[in-house]
């Protein structure tokens, strides 16, 4: 849409791609992957540079039929329309062999919510899979064949499968619920139960082929196995290759086939070494096995299994259909299972925009001027209820993961401010202002200053996460504000206290070096190009322009407040510490003037307890440990003398022979429920606890009617039942 500048007029790029709503044809059909090269031939025409897409077209042409050998008459071209990412185009896919070759795109059009228009920069997009190109050049029966031999050697150890059968199925795709079977069945002579032998056992080689290499690049880069995001699907792809290693009995060495994509692979990928491999699939794998056995005892209680249950179990406790399957014989797969799970967890909901900013003009961020200034004029250019639109502000929006700026507006209590559009709206106490009034502005200067420290902590602090735990810890979600300051990112593990002290560390060192916090505009392609990606570490970022924050050896392009020198940080302190998705780690921390103040109040605690305890801060947990250790002992002489009264108490009661006896004891209602049980009342009793109660009858008693005279609430029948909330 003409946002990014291009980073030549013509591209030809190949680029490893993941791909997941085709996985259930991966390793069966010959062509489809998890992970494949997608090779992008593009040319950005704007009115001064033009390529037509007759002229691009002839040269991808060109290449097929001098450079592919292929003959003209075998050239099959279909016209379509091609969209995506909310631009569209006409597009013309190439197919030979009954195999698509490329699909070239003429993307000329912006969709939006008044139907199109037509974009200023026009591209021209072919994109091919390189792995097709190779499987019609050699005429394999898969691609994989040519794509992995070296894998496939290691992997067909285990006997290799009768790979004749597989070209038979490179014309179908299982998520339109066609099955191949019979037809394959009557092509060879082969009964559909024994070619689906056959075929699964080469299927599943193929898939570990497959499924290894985007496992690799995906960790490689900093991905996770989880149950959120991305990581659902990594996840999915590692508990497939576990799944297929036990249903074949395969005896392979996983680590090995990762070592051999790794030289196979890697060389073109530029990939080295991928630190904690071997940790990440160890621990997904006892993962796995520990759900199978819980997923099996859940099986065995149901009785009805539809589609709406196949996805909650999977999701929520990682029971395949294949562990259906295996548990109720009679059920049946669906084919297209793992593409709609994959397509479930695509979804994401559209953001609704707050204010229609249409012929309002952008809003001038003055802080990024001067940050140290905090009162200003400003002219009001539109009013919305209670938000006030300035020509200019020194306010800053909330962004980020940054809370915004509070103050006064011509005395008014500013309560909120957010950015949409480029248009930065102020949300007031109460409305008195109008359109053209020039108004005395004043930023709250000390809430501005703990803003920006702790967002800058936060930087800090990543970089020490990554030096402890690894590049993969990547950042997925932060947040700053003056009482404290998160950040989440992503591992395989919890984080234990050595590390969490480690990470403290080289944090606070980082700051002690007075480490000059650089912050500029740059070019995004020139910024990409000398920095990397790594830069969005905090989320994508649109524009030409981007603001860069710099920091020692982590640079992000950022829009928020920063200090001047990491030594304005003063300390940071970590104050907890938590797992809060699979996957995903949460760091809480204060910094600054607050973090000071947290580390003295927790020296206030010690001093206290010094104090109280008459004991050095060196005996503290040996004194704590020693006090611990005598409270668990009167607890359970407290817990024996109440289990001892209360026994001669219902033994004395039971005594008595009553038709129904009542007695309240100091225990709770699961050991009354064990204590009546286990009682040898002839008649009817009832055991009042603190809320709550249990009663039982022995004889023509309705004891469900008794407790109603007790409790609020009673469930059970007349034999047995329990109350609560007393009358």
């Amino acid at each position: 849409n003409g946002d990014v500048e291009p980073p030549a007029h013509k591209t030809v790029e190949p680029q490893f791609c993941l791909r997941f709503n085709d996985i259930d044809n991966v390793g069966i059909t010959g062509r489809h992957y998890s992970g494949f090269i997608m090779i992008g031939q593009h040319v950005f025409n704007t009115s001064k540079i033009f390529v037509s897409r007759e002229e691009a077209f002839s040269q991808l042409i060109n290449f097929f039929i001098k450079d592919m050998k292929i003959k003209k008459e075998n050239l099959i071209l279909h016209e379509d329309i091609w969209a995506g990412g909310g631009n569209f185009g006409p597009s013309i896919e190439i197919f030979s062999g009954g195999l698509e070759l490329a699909n070239s795109v003429f993307i000329q059009y912006e969709a939006n919510e008044n139907g199109f228009r037509e974009l200023e920069t026009k591209v021209v997009d072919m994109g091919a899979g390189h792995e097709r190109w190779a499987w019609y050049a050699h005429g394999t029966n898969t691609s994989y064949d040519v794509v992995f031999p070296k894998v496939l050697k290691y992997l067909y150890e285990n006997g290799k499968p009768k790979l004749e059968y597989m070209k038979y199925f490179s014309s179908f795709n299982f998520e339109e619920k066609i099955a191949p079977w019979e037809y394959v069945s009557k092509k060879t002579g082969i009964p559909v139960e024994e070619l689906k032998k056959e075929v699964g056992y080469a299927a599943a080689l193929y898939s570990i082929a497959d499924h290894t290499r985007s496992l690799l690049v995906s960790i490689h880069d900093g991905a996770i196995p989880s149950n959120m995001g991305g990581g659902y699907n990594l996840r999915n792809l590692l508990r497939r290759i576990f799944y297929f290693i036990d249903k074949y009995k395969l005896d392979i060495d996983l680590m090995k086939v990762f070592e051999i994509q790794m030289k196979e692979f890697g060389k073109w990928y530029g990939l080295k070494e991928v630190p904690h491999l071997n940790e990440i699939v160890e621990i997904e794998k006892k993962k796995y096995y520990n759900t199978l056995e819980k997923g099996r005892q859940i099986v065995r209680k149901l009785k009805n299994i539809d589609e709406d249950t196949l996805i909650k179990l999977y999701d929520s406790n990682g029971i395949t259909p294949e562990l259906i399957k295996e548990v109720k014989p009679e059920f049946k797969i669906p084919m297209d299972f793992y593409s709609r799970i994959s397509e479930i967890h695509k979804q994401k909901k559209k953001e609704k925009k707050k204010f229609d900013t249409r012929g309002i003009q952008k809003t001038k961020l003055m802080f990024y001027e001067n940050d140290k200034k905090f009162n200003f004029k400003a002219r009001v250019i539109k009013i919305v209820d209670n938000w006030v639109v300035l020509d200019k502000t020194y306010f800053y929006p909330r962004g980020g993961g940054q809370d915004c700026d509070k103050g006064m507006i011509n005395g008014i209590k500013v309560l909120d401010v957010v950015k949409q559009d480029g248009v930065v709206f102020h949300r007031l106490e109460k409305q008195k202002l109008k359109v053209g009034n020039i108004v005395e502005c004043n930023v709250d200067e000390k809430r501005r200053k703990i803003l920006t420290i702790h967002h800058s902590a936060i930087h800090v602090l990543g970089l020490a996460i990554r030096k402890v735990l690894g590049k993969h810890a990547m950042q997925c979600g932060s947040e700053k504000t003056v009482e404290k300051a998160r950040l989440d990112v992503t591992h395989y593990k919890n984080v234990s206290f050595e590390e969490m002290q480690k990470i403290e560390r080289i944090a606070n060192e980082i700051i002690k070096k007075g480490i000059k916090v650089e912050k500029f505009f740059m070019r995004r392609d020139l910024a990409e190009k000398k920095y990397g990606m790594y830069i969005y570490a905090g989320g994508a970022v649109p524009g030409k322009i981007l603001r860069i924050v710099k920091i020692d050896g982590d640079v992000q392009a950022c829009g928020g407040t920063h200090v001047d020198n990491t030594r304005e940080i003063k300390v940071i302190k970590i104050i907890n510490v938590e797992k809060v998705k699979d996957g995903v780690v949460r760091f809480e921390i204060v910094a600054g003037d607050v973090g000071i103040k947290k580390i003295q109040e927790e020296e206030k605690i010690l001093h206290e307890l010094s104090k109280m305890w008459n004991v050095k801060y060196e005996d503290l947990p040996r004194t704590a440990k020693k006090f611990f250790d005598e409270w668990k002992e009167q607890r359970k002489m407290l817990k024996k003398m109440v289990e001892d009264y209360s026994k001669l108490k219902l033994k004395e009661i039971i005594s008595k022979g009553e038709k129904i006896s009542v007695i309240e004891l100091p225990i709770s209602l699961s050991h009354a429920i064990s204590l009546i049980k286990s009682s040898k009342i002839k008649n009817s009793l009832i055991i009042i606890t603190n809320d709550s109660g249990v009663g039982i009858s022995n004889n023509k008693l309705n004891i469900k009617k008794e407790m109603e005279k007790y409790f609020k609430k009673v469930e059970g029948n007349e034999k047995f039942a329990r109350g609560f909330l007393r009358k």
